[in-house]
């Protein structure tokens, strides 16, 4: 491909040509084999832009299996918005042909019947048993997205007689590039595609399998089970039960799912949600303030500290002249050293979460510590030169807008502030790597420690240090 033809094809609007192909090509008996062309992401998006007529219209014409395809790579309100209106049989058809995890999750959106039907008891007989084995698991759990869709091989085969059974069950499997071996009815062994075509016909399965087994337990959590694959480099891994019975796989696929899910979560609670998923057809603006509200409602009491140091402070603040105007000057550089602590903290607080959500062991007390001075030592370089700044800002400041002030006084009033910025920004730091820390310690998820928690908290601390700071050394000389 030269750098013209490279050039054009990045520039392609797959949507828009698509969306052009069907209104120009609707009436033609080969439309299917012209959209064949490309991926069914692009031909979910684009048929999401026709009118809902033409979308029932499209997938009663087209293959169910071309349909079902398109179908896994649409939003789940718009997969159930046009099986809704579709006809009940051909509805039950394409959740048929889809993949069982994909049918899974559009079952558990979609309404349970439609038109006083039972859509799980419709489906053919094998799909309603996998999509069973799938529905008894809770959403979070990784039993709730493994395939059945995968090949076994046994120890005592041939490498010619696994190379036949490939070859002719690999069209109707989904994942073949990982063969599993089971022995007496348990997993014992596994072995890559690549393996198999490249070992002597006349091997054993058992002499060139692997047996190195890692793998998960349907019960496990999405998120631990997607870390521990992402730490082994696995494209697939097993999932088995107690006794070492394979009851399915997650792929490489399911993997980028439950991470793009979990870091949704994540900044859900990062932002003081419980969760943050929406729906617009089913949420309701109650929903919403029910989901926000819990969170507010503690940020509104941590906020109340804030107020009653404040009127702590108050009586030496206007105690006389001179410290009603020390308040002043104070008030001019609250909400600059408040927002640089609360930036900073944040910036601690994402970077240990994101630690903490990386593939790993337990934390242990001496990476615990080591953390916790990586960020200190962090917050002191920040907060040096951040302080240096603030000092050089107050008095060029004091020197623009106040001339007649005593110069002694305005470095002294610079310092306080670059020193209270300095201490703020320090345990800010520190505080957002502790908090999360602590929870993970305590088998709290880390997130909990949000964005609006640990800024009000580093609020209430930095107040607490500017104004005590500030009064004990400028207010005599105010």
């Amino acid at each position: 491909m030269d750098e013209f033809q490279e050039s054009n094809f990045e520039q392609r609007d797959f949507l828009q040509e698509i969306v052009e192909l069907i209104k120009t090509n609707y009436d033609r008996p080969d439309l299917e084999n012209l959209l064949d062309e490309y991926h069914p992401y692009d031909l979910s998006k684009a048929l999401v832009e026709l009118p809902l007529e033409n979308q029932i219209e499209l997938a009663e014409r087209l293959d169910v299996d071309f349909v079902a395809e398109i179908f896994e790579h649409l939003e789940q309100e718009d997969a159930i918005e046009l099986l809704q209106k579709l006809k009940v049989e051909l509805a039950v058809s394409i959740i048929d042909h889809m993949e069982s995890d994909d049918a899974v999750d559009l079952l558990q959106y979609l309404e349970t019947e439609i038109e006083g039907v039972d859509l799980l008891s419709l489906l053919s007989p094998k799909k309603r048993a996998e999509l069973n084995k799938l529905l008894v698991y809770e959403d979070h759990e990784i039993g709730s997205v493994m395939s059945s869709s995968f090949i076994q091989l046994e120890p005592d085969m041939s490498v010619k007689e696994a190379m036949r059974k490939v070859t002719h069950i690999a069209g109707d499997t989904d994942y073949i590039s990982m063969l599993y071996v089971v022995g007496n009815s348990r997993l014992i062994g596994y072995l890559k595609l690549k393996t198999l075509i490249v070992a002597r016909a006349e091997e054993k399965i058992h002499d060139i399998m692997e047996t190195s087994l890692i793998h998960a337990l349907p019960t496990d959590d999405k998120e631990d089970v997607a870390n521990k694959m992402q730490a082994y480099g696995g494209s697939s891994m097993p999932i088995v039960d107690d006794e070492m019975h394979l009851v399915g796989i997650v792929t490489h696929d399911d993997l980028i799912d439950i991470i793009d899910d979990a870091l949704s979560e994540d900044y859900a609670k990062l932002a003081g949600l419980v969760d943050g998923d929406i729906d617009l057809e089913r949420d309701s603006v109650f929903d919403s303030v029910k989901q926000r509200l819990p969170w507010l409602t503690i940020l509104l009491f941590l906020s109340m500290i804030t107020a009653v140091l404040l009127s702590f402070f108050e009586g030496s603040l206007t105690s006389s002249q001179g410290a009603i105007l020390l308040s002043t000057h104070l008030a001019v550089y609250l909400p600059l050293i408040l927002g640089m602590a609360g930036n900073t903290g944040t910036q601690s607080l994402a970077v240990m979460i994101r630690y903490l959500n990386t593939p790993k062991t337990d934390v242990s007390r001496k990476t615990l510590f080591r953390y916790l001075g990586r960020e200190a030592g962090t917050g002191s370089v920040q907060g040096l030169l951040i302080g240096i700044l603030v000092f050089g800002m107050v008095v060029l400041a004091n020197m623009i807008f106040r001339h007649n002030d005593d110069q002694k006084l305005v470095l002294i009033t610079a310092a306080v502030t670059g020193g209270s910025v300095f201490i703020a920004l320090v345990v800010s730091t520190v505080l957002g790597a502790l908090i999360p820390l602590g929870m993970q310690k305590a088998s709290i998820d880390p997130a909990v420690a949000s964005g609006p928690f640990i800024t009000t908290i580093t609020d209430i601390i930095t107040l607490s240090i500017y104004y005590s700071i500030s009064l004990a050394i400028l207010l005599p000389l105010y």
